[in-house]
């Protein structure tokens, strides 16, 4: 019984059915309010994301573009999948949390470390 439900649990999981973002990021592209990332200010449209209807995702920073996918994760969790490695982690797999909110006009973005950034939304297929 109990391996039953977490097969059945797993499935909702893997077909992002209890991600709180499924069907509301696809065919949006967002560029970054003024903030502050880690004691540094960041300008307004400094950095770019653009989430694909077919899964693929663009992110445009400074030291340049990066393409890959992402999926929906548990709750507001997105997973990120960039073509090459990609901050302070050195990493190509980032698991975001993604909020939107002002009726899916703005969205914050936060890392696992609680790093946080604010982006408007400037498209919607």
């Amino acid at each position: 019984m109990i391996a039953s439900l977490t097969v059945t649990l797993a499935l909702f999981v893997l077909d992002g059915r209890l991600s709180e973002n499924k069907g509301k990021i696809e065919g949006t592209k967002w560029s970054s309010l003024e903030g502050t990332v880690k004691g540094q200010k960041v300008p307004a449209g400094l950095l770019k994301i653009e989430f694909a209807k077919d899964g693929k995702l663009t992110y445009e920073t400074p030291v340049g573009t990066y393409t890959g996918t992402y999926s929906p994760g548990v709750g507001a969790m997105i997973v990120l999948n960039f073509d090459r490695e990609l901050g302070a982690t050195r990493s190509k797999r980032h698991d975001q949390k993604v909020v939107l909110f002002e009726k899916g006009a703005k969205m914050k973005m936060s890392d696992s470390d609680g790093t946080s950034l604010d982006f408007e939304n400037v498209k919607k297929d």
